[in-house]
């Protein structure tokens, strides 16, 4: 469930994340959260709108945030990113089928960890968290 702790550890006792997922299709979302817990990381909480992530960001400071582009309101994941990375220091994963909208400027202000390409293969994400994992100094 979203905030609790893992359990388990299956990520060979490197450090455990805190996870914020940003994504507005609940089906997606709910996916994400079950392969970052089986990873043995936590999510601390999922958001479908970039007002949403900034106010729960704030409340339980990730360690990371998968982050799509667009959001249910219309607003964009890029100005989330910009907002964690900028105020809190919280760097992003980005996640969406719309990579092409992460312009250059973008990209050199949200320095995400990852941009994943949906649909997305769990190996992809397990080695992204791995790195991070493996580079704590990153996030």
């Amino acid at each position: 469930m979203a905030g609790e702790p893992a359990s388990s550890s299956p990520n060979d006792g490197a450090p455990s994340l805190r996870v914020l997922i940003v994504e507005d299709n609940v089906f997606i979302a709910l996916d994400l959260e079950a392969q970052i817990m089986d990873m043995g990381h936590a999510v601390v909480g999922l958001a479908a709108t970039a007002k949403a992530a900034i106010e729960t960001s704030r409340r339980t400071r990730p360690d990371v945030a998968i982050v799509d582009l667009q959001l249910a309101d219309g607003s964009r994941g890029q100005d989330v990113a910009l907002v964690l990375r900028e105020e809190m220091r919280i760097p992003s994963i980005i996640v969406s089928g719309s990579l092409h909208q992460v312009t250059e400027a973008d990209m050199a202000a949200i320095r995400p960890l990852a941009m994943l390409s949906k649909p997305l293969f769990p190996e992809e994400l397990r080695q992204v968290f791995a790195g991070a994992c493996a580079s704590r100094s990153a996030v």
